[in-house]
């Protein structure tokens, strides 16, 4: 009798073996092993993988690509069978996933708010927010009790500062945190996302749109000083924001401006006590900040993956790749591609070069809100470790279910 076995190819084991416990718990030995095997990994289903630092930098920084993967392959081939990608087809999409010279317009009217300037004058702020819980924590942990970090100050610093930055109440919080986490999975490549996750994704959206719409009404009639008030009123012309613009520029803001910071603050809360010798470090010269949070970045990166859809054949690390495929790069493995990265398993807050990490993406979608995500990863991972010397972790932190976006569940800790 023939063997009707079907031996994997490699690509469809890395696919298989990435979502294992261990490998998720520390994907870069598995990065490691496959940036050394191949430049670009094909995968099925038209997808392929790069590790490379070099690879991935190109990629990002290319003009024959679209971020928008409704002009993928897979996405064309599937969308007149499946009722759930029929649906989202229908769905305009973000500025992330937009092109120019959709995104270019959409970028200058909104950029002016993140600027490094811009960001500047919200420290005060952002210190305040965050002594504030600080304040709390210490309280919550005064007697030796285990806290959860990502609960006491990974969390409520990102929401409250966005929430605030778009002039929602404060008793709305709550609601926007869990859009939210629930949005963010709509970062993760189609196939990989199962119906049920997008429907969940979907029905979050539209409750995100139904209360935009009603703030951006309130807004409207009321103007503050609020980026959504601001947003209202940008002009460059005779050009404005659309409602349907304002409400997707508010889900990315919120998704991208929130999640990421989530989750910056707690990888790298969790890599300096995994590494007492550098947090030791950090407690002992505040002159370290910038490069510190640049080196934790770059260490176990918030963003694990970008995306591109190619318009026309790509010859990527000696392969030509065809157009329509989707090339996913593993910004955490470029991260620790060892020919840019000195022992690039060491955590160096004092790594001469750690701003070379790909960790906002690069070229014309490389994130908007990279100053302010700097800003709070600074105050927050800053002020937590100057303040309290002895923190420690008081069991083993536990991971989200996310692909794209790495980061922590809960991560226990004592004071």
């Amino acid at each position: 009798m023939a063997n009707t076995e079907v031996t994997p190819t490699v690509g469809e084991l890395f696919l298989m073996e990435v979502f294992e416990p261990a490998n998720r718990e520390d994907p870069y030995p598995l990065f490691d092993r496959m940036r050394e095997e191949t430049s670009v990994l094909e995968a099925g289903n038209n997808l392929w993988f790069v590790f490379g630092h070099a690879e991935t930098q190109g990629l990002l920084r290319a003009r024959n690509t679209s971020s928008n993967e409704r002009n993928s392959t897979f996405f064309k081939e599937n969308v007149d069978t499946d009722a759930i990608l029929q649906e989202y087809a229908d769905r305009e999409p973000i500025m992330l996933f937009l092109d120019p010279p959709d995104h270019t317009r959409l970028r200058a009217l909104v950029s002016s708010a993140f600027t490094p300037r811009t960001v500047e004058k919200l420290v005060p702020r952002i210190q305040e927010l965050t002594n504030s819980l600080l304040d709390d924590l210490e309280k919550a942990g005064a007697n030796g009790e285990t806290v959860d970090l990502v609960d006491a100050l990974a969390y409520p610093l990102p929401i409250a500062v966005i929430c605030e930055m778009l002039g929602v109440p404060r008793e709305d919080e709550a609601i926007f945190s869990g859009w939210s986490s629930t949005l963010a999975q709509g970062l993760d490549p189609g196939m990989l996302r199962s119906d049920e996750e997008q429907r969940t994704i979907m029905a979050a959206n539209d409750e995100l749109e139904e209360y935009t719409r009603d703030l951006i009404q309130r807004r409207a009639e009321d103007p503050g000083d609020d980026l959504l008030s601001g947003l209202l009123a940008v002009r460059d012309g005779e050009d404005q924001l659309s409602e349907g613009e304002l409400i997707n520029m508010v889900l990315l803001l919120l998704v991208a401006g929130h999640e990421t910071t989530v989750n910056l603050i707690g990888n790298g809360v969790v890599a300096l006590l995994r590494n007492r010798d550098q947090l030791e470090a950090w407690q002992a010269d505040s002159e370290l900040d910038k490069s510190a949070v640049d080196e934790l970045l770059r260490y176990d990166s918030p963003v694990q993956m970008g995306m591109r859809v190619l318009l026309e054949p790509t010859e990527i690390g000696g392969r030509t790749v065809p157009a329509g495929e989707q090339v996913l790069t593993m910004l955490g493995a470029a991260n620790r591609d060892p020919s840019v990265f000195e022992n690039p398993h060491e955590l160096d807050l004092r790594r001469e070069n750690s701003a070379r990490n790909m960790s906002f993406g690069g070229g014309i979608h490389h994130c908007l809100g990279m100053a302010l995500a700097r800003v709070e990863g600074q105050v927050a991972i800053g002020g937590l470790v100057r303040r309290f010397p002895n923190l420690q972790l008081a069991g083993e932190p536990v991971l989200r279910n996310r692909f794209v976006l790495r980061g922590y569940e809960s991560i226990p800790i004592t004071i």
